[in-house]
């Protein structure tokens, strides 16, 4: 388990790409673990359910960066988040351009399953994310 000493040893540009990437990623984890009325919300109402899928299965090198701090538990849960987002079917994310069509697809049940993934990501990686907080901001 990755303390937070540990996390004070990475070079300033690891823990800036580290940032960085986290800030765009996990940004759209949260937004996903949301209720589906909060998500659209957070996202701007507009085209949610297409943006999510297409962000969300994005490369990260949250994953394929070896100097990235994520623990194997810590990727595996962004690996199953992606499995998962992955297997949400076309009807569920229509791309209907209105906010009645952003919350119909994010209330489809498919999302059901990505949303609790979503959660649990941020539960696994919120010692990292906490830790984060403490590293003051990079220029």
């Amino acid at each position: 388990r990755m303390n937070h000493s540990s996390l004070h040893n990475l070079s300033h540009d690891v823990i800036k790409k580290f940032d960085t990437e986290v800030s765009w990623y996990i940004g759209h984890v949260r937004s996903l673990a949301m209720t589906p009325e909060e998500c659209c919300a957070d996202q701007g109402n507009y085209l949610v359910a297409g943006e999510l899928f297409y962000f969300l299965l994005q490369p990260t090198s949250l994953l394929t960066d070896p100097a990235m701090p994520l623990s194997a538990e810590q990727k595996g849960a962004i690996e199953v988040l992606r499995q998962s987002v992955r297997s949400v079917p076309l009807e569920a994310r229509s791309g209907g351009p209105t906010a009645v069509a952003s919350l119909k697809d994010m209330r489809h049940p498919s999302w059901d399953a990505p949303r609790q993934r979503a959660a649990n990501v941020l539960t696994v990686l919120a010692p990292l994310l906490e830790a984060r907080a403490t590293w003051g901001v990079f220029p």
